[in-house]
């Protein structure tokens, strides 16, 4: 199996000028010039560019996938939009920063969140993921930080952090994900278990009231609000997200009703048993459907072994698998009806009545089904 690697860069606040595009065309003679997106794709070679500097310098977001298991997602945010000291909590203990992580760049602030899995190689496709992503960028904008917990979670599945380290701050609406987060949770194949369990934590995401807007921008002043409205004219980019956070610091929103911080302890231990009572549902589930489909084959098992044999008087490959198959499931229900003996001495029949159909003695071997 060849190499695979998928790079995609996306500029979101405002478009590449014609000199840009052509810088980044030079990356590549695969990649096409196009002011809001670039892709480059390796099944061989490898990207000649740095992608954290290309995203630095032209777009708001990359997205990376390889086959041996790498996945990353980079935001870029202008600095003045994004609340920092908030969202570095999600960053912690350092270790973390491993997988999840801020940094600054001049007037920007670089996200990436990057997981690279061992001993998961596989054929993937990169193509439609990032596009599935694109609104969690603003939801951090907003204040959202749903996402950023979520891969708080996942980076805490690859370290053996200590039981004693509290979990970030529980974002609200954990119980209530959008599409791009489910993207998202595919994207990293974040346990689905673990989200259940952080989920219980978190209360009901409730957007920004009428009433709270117009009350914090009562506390701006006059010439703060026409500063903005200045700034709304030249369009602005992130202008929104820059004013809902300066709004949220002149009248902060109420804190919810929390619960109690739990531990990574207390998080792995209650994910650990649930996954335990659904491997002992599922078990459960399959053997009472096996004892289902064996009392409907105990109706019918004379008509059974006389299809068994018309399919071996065939003398054909595909009717020889069919007869073992079936033969399989008859050996299935002697032992649930405890009639071991009774299969074993039609199946010895068959041997000596087939004695030198070759081909149909090795299915059987190979099957398990030996004479005796």
């Amino acid at each position: 199996m060849g190499t695979y690697q998928y790079y995609e860069f996306q500029a979101i606040d405002r478009p590449l000028t014609a000199e840009e595009q052509q810088a980044v065309a030079h990356l590549s003679s695969r990649v096409d010039p196009h002011p809001r997106q670039a892709v480059f794709v390796y099944h061989w070679s490898g990207f000649r560019g740095n992608a954290r500097e290309i995203l630095t310098k032209y777009y708001d977001v990359m997205l990376y996938m390889a086959n041996w298991g790498s996945r990353q997602l980079m935001f870029r945010f202008p600095v003045s939009a994004l609340d920092l000291e908030d969202v570095q909590v999600y960053c912690q203990p350092p270790i973390i920063q491993d997988y999840l992580s801020f940094s600054t760049e001049g007037e920007y602030a670089i996200l990436n969140v990057e997981f690279n899995p061992e001993d998961s190689y596989d054929w993937v496709e990169g193509e439609g993921w990032l596009p599935a992503m694109l609104s969690l960028r603003d939801d951090i904008l907003q204040g959202d930080y749903r996402m950023l917990y979520l891969a708080w979670l996942g980076a805490m599945e690859f370290e053996d952090l200590l039981n004693s380290v509290p979990e970030p701050p529980v974002p609200l609406g954990l119980k209530d994900l959008s599409p791009a987060l489910r993207s998202f949770i595919d994207f990293f194949e974040i346990d689905e278990m673990l989200v259940q369990v952080a989920a219980e934590a978190s209360g009901q995401q409730q957007g920004q009231s009428q009433d709270w807007l117009r009350r914090a921008i009562s506390q701006l002043s006059r010439e703060e609000c026409d500063a903005f409205l200045l700034r709304l004219a030249r369009r602005e980019t992130s202008l929104s997200a820059k004013l809902n956070r300066r709004l949220r610091q002149v009248a902060p929103l109420p804190e919810p009703e929390g619960f109690p911080r739990r531990t990574v302890g207390q998080l792995v231990q209650e994910t650990e048993e649930r996954h335990k009572r659904e491997h002992q549902r599922r078990v459960a589930e399959a053997e009472a459907k096996r004892i289902r489909e064996l009392k409907a084959l105990a109706k019918r098992e004379s008509e059974t072994w006389t299809e068994i044999f018309a399919l071996i008087e065939q003398m054909q490959a595909r009717p020889y698998a069919e007869a073992v198959r079936l033969l399989g499931k008859l050996r299935d229900l002697a032992e649930y009806q405890e009639e071991e003996a009774a299969f074993q001495q039609r199946l010895n029949g068959i041997y000596e009545q087939y004695s030198r159909r070759s081909a149909l003695l090795r299915r059987l071997r190979e099957a398990g089904l030996h004479q005796m």
